[in-house]
């Protein structure tokens, strides 16, 4: 009786090393541990520490597992009689999370570089009939540099710079889009050997977009840190509003302004953040995180890593639409496809969360309260448009800059800022950032601005028509 329970014991051991992914025995052996903890106990202890507190540590998953290069990554490096790298990407993750990568990889967050600053450089290799992902393409185009030099609304500094002639002048560094944009949407890491190393242009860089070396998108330890990979971090609202916060997108304000906010102050410290993936639900937590929402396996709703999956509304373009077309099926960058059919699919799917909680009547209502507010600003949106567009044809403002004049500059902040969080507002439940921060400011502000400031154009102009014809009439 004692062999058989020896035995089974013996089984569920094997099945539950064989669940974590950890190489067999062969491979154990050439994994090494202590060469690499014997000298980062000093150089680096804080790593060792998390690595220690890690769950990659209690199962078996050590350095080697994650840095070791593969054949045809660039960014590999000899080092200690290991071939390392210093930038394990989501592929290397996918060994074990295979499933968490492909649906992060449809993803506006692994897209995010190519449809934020490094879009010129997209753009560009694409009409060259060059690979985007391409170290060499990267190497020949400079996607760092394009990025800085480029005069767009993408760049909402640039204009100005433009006009103060700081844009082109390479004593201008132009580095906020290194330290700040590439910070959260991902930088282009291009590997270039020099001797026995690797310089890694565009290091340090975690933004969730990020491209790179192995010709990869993305980085896990945007959300999960490492050297922890903690799966608590990921869930708590902090961690997203590292990126999603600000003016332009405050998604973690208009969170804390929120009741599910007010509750998760009151009382998440007392919450189960760490209840194991698929099995986080109402006896875990007292109400949503954006995690619960957009990402974790709740109630009825399988997990994902495609952060947009359950929405039904593109908010943060000029004009929302619905949910875009992934990647998997058009080039995202480029086309931007509304799929109504996947929008509603997503909606469905938000719902299901909500009726964990509440009532359908409480959550239908409110969705329809929610899109009636993106309707609004999509009939200002088309006005501003409509008046953009006649100011530029009566000569009032000139295209050749984009970005520099005030009604230009307006007509971006009713999109970018004040727009967004009117709509983002209203997605999540923040009256003070749906009203007085988003309507309120859009149209008495903004919209204010642009049109009193079209309006003395009108005037100046046709006072210059009447000194003109005063002055032709003397002569």
């Amino acid at each position: 009786m004692k062999k058989l329970g020896f035995l089974l014991l013996l089984i569920v051991g094997v099945l539950a090393l064989a669940s974590t992914g950890i190489p067999n025995d062969q491979e154990e052996r050439e994994i090494p541990i202590n060469p690499c903890i014997t000298c980062h106990e000093e150089e680096t202890p804080g790593i060792v520490q998390d690595w220690r507190l890690s769950k990659h540590s209690k199962v078996g998953v050590k350095c080697y597992v994650c840095h070791k290069a593969k054949a045809d990554d660039p960014s590999g490096y000899e080092h200690e009689g290991f071939r390392i790298t210093a930038v394990p990407s989501p592929r290397y993750c996918s060994s074990c999370h295979e499933q968490a990568v492909k649906e992060f990889s449809k993803s506006k967050h692994a897209w995010a570089a190519f449809m934020g600053p490094l879009k010129p450089y997209y753009k560009k290799a694409r009409k060259m009939g060059l690979n985007p992902l391409s170290q060499e393409t990267a190497k020949k185009l400079h996607p760092e540099k394009m990025a800085k030099r480029s005069l767009s609304p993408l760049f909402p500094d640039s204009g100005i710079l433009k006009k103060l002639g700081l844009l082109n002048n390479p004593k201008y560094s132009h580095s906020n889009i290194k330290i700040g944009c590439t910070q959260c949407h991902g930088g282009f890491i291009i590997a270039e050997k020099e001797g026995d190393e690797v310089n890694l242009k565009g290091w340090p860089n975690s933004g969730v977009g990020r491209i790179n070396p192995d010709g990869s998108l993305g980085s896990c330890t945007s959300c999960h840190t490492r050297h922890k990979f903690s799966i608590a971090e990921a869930r708590k609202p902090e961690t997203c509003g590292q990126c999603h916060l600000g003016p332009d997108h405050p998604q973690m304000e208009i969170y804390q302004e929120s009741k599910h906010g007010n509750i998760y102050a009151a009382s998440g410290h007392k919450w189960n953040w760490n209840a194991p993936a698929g099995k986080w639900s109402t006896k875990d937590i007292g109400a949503p995180t954006c995690a619960t929402c957009h990402m974790s396996a709740f109630g009825s709703v399988k997990g994902t890593h495609d952060v947009g999956k359950r929405l039904y509304w593109e908010l943060q373009p000029k004009k929302s639409v619905p949910q875009w077309k992934g990647p998997d099926e058009v080039d995202m960058v480029l086309k931007r496809i509304p799929d109504p059919k996947k929008a509603e699919a997503g909606r469905q799917e938000m719902k299901e969360i909500c009726y964990q909680c509440h009532s359908s009547q409480w959550a239908d209502k409110y969705f329809k309260d929610f899109d009636k507010v993106v309707h609004d600003y999509n009939m200002v949106w088309d006005k501003t448009q409509k008046i953009i567009q006649q100011a530029y044809k009566e000569g009032l403002i000139n295209k050749d800059n984009p970005i520099d004049e005030i009604p230009e500059i307006m007509q971006y902040l009713i999109w970018h800022h004040d727009g967004r969080r009117w709509r983002m507002g209203a997605s999540m439940m923040a009256p003070d950032w749906a009203h007085w921060n988003g309507a309120v400011d859009t149209l008495m502000i903004k919209m204010g601005i642009l049109l009193n400031d079209l309006e003395r154009r009108r005037q100046m102009k046709k006072l210059e028509k009447m000194l003109q014809e005063k002055i032709q009439k003397k002569k």
